[in-house]
């Protein structure tokens, strides 16, 4: 057989296999909901799935069932966000998502995005799918601070009295944190029973992941380290001497649960400007947190969406 007419078998074949893939995807695909006019199918739910697994794996321990909840949640959440954020932005602009995958991959143990890239395909989870999530979840919150960073009010002469206090032997706190709202529909006790029942059935970053309202959710509402001059005294004092969880905190922007992951001492002389800033900028998180919330619902409440 010469060269041309192996080329041509080959060309066939790839053609035949191509087009049995798209027939088999046509197949397997099914339309489970529509946000408007945007069309959500069941791979849509099982890339999202893959994704919330990859960024939080101890959403395992929970059932299957509480998983694919999370995640048609996660994913028409997500596409709200996007149909949002396509009046004011170009979303195609590749360059975009390239930048915070990057700065993903800066603060994570991979060494580029080439060795993300071979741990997503060993997830079976498309870049694209990754990129793309990553662009929307982090250009909807500098879109929140943009739109409201000027209705937050915070108390800057309180907060330097605050790190004034401060002795020069600091505690770091490894921290994990669910903050959550009390809805109309469901009374606090309730809703802390379930949080707490949660927790002690699959973990507390599992039960982050269902409740949090927090940016952190996603990663099972992980904190890392944080020096206990950037925590605010009143919360700080409701976790001083707590083993492992805390009871509900009241914030000005809900309710907030601690878990103490790990401890240590440091000594050091402490940055006024630096730990103000740190502290400045956690605040109005706290604050872009719940005004983000507020403004999201209402977005939903506009949104047609519709079950197949």
């Amino acid at each position: 057989m010469n060269s041309n007419n192996f080329r041509y078998i080959f060309i066939i074949i790839t053609i035949i296999l191509g087009l049995e893939s798209i027939a088999w995807s046509k197949i397997n695909s099914q339309i489970i909901f529509k946000i408007n006019n945007e069309i959500i199918t069941n791979i849509d739910i099982e890339n999202e799935k893959k994704f919330l697994q990859f960024l939080n794996p101890k959403l395992k321990n929970l059932s299957n069932q509480k998983i694919e909840s999370i995640s048609i949640n996660s994913i028409k959440n997500r596409v709200i966000k996007e149909i949002e954020l396509r009046k004011y932005f170009e979303l195609n602009d590749s360059s975009l998502g390239m930048k915070y995958v990057q700065r993903f991959v800066s603060k994570s143990n991979y060494t580029n995005i080439e060795n993300l890239m071979n741990e997503l395909s060993m997830k079976e989870l498309n870049y694209k799918v990754f990129e793309k999530n990553f662009l929307i979840d982090n250009l909807w919150r500098e879109f929140i601070f943009n739109r409201f960073k000027s209705k937050v009010n915070i108390d800057i002469n309180k907060l330097k009295n605050e790190i004034n206090d401060q002795e020069t032997e600091i505690e770091e706190l490894n921290l994990s944190e669910i903050l959550f709202i009390v809805k109309p529909n469901l009374k606090f006790d309730e809703l802390k029973s379930n949080i707490y029942t949660e927790i002690e059935k699959s973990g507390f970053e599992a039960a982050a992941s269902i409740y949090s309202i927090s940016k952190s959710k996603d990663l099972g509402g992980r904190l890392g380290w944080i020096k206990s001059s950037q925590i605010s005294k009143s919360i700080y004092s409701k976790i001083n001497n707590i083993k492992k969880i805390s009871e509900p905190i009241k914030t000005n922007n809900g309710y907030l649960i601690i878990k103490v992951n790990d401890r240590r001492k440091i000594n050091e002389k402490i940055n006024l400007d630096a730990e103000l800033k740190k502290l400045v900028e956690i605040e109005t998180e706290n604050e872009l947190n719940k005004l983000g919330y507020i403004f999201f619902n209402k977005l939903k409440k506009r949104t047609f969406i519709s079950e197949e």
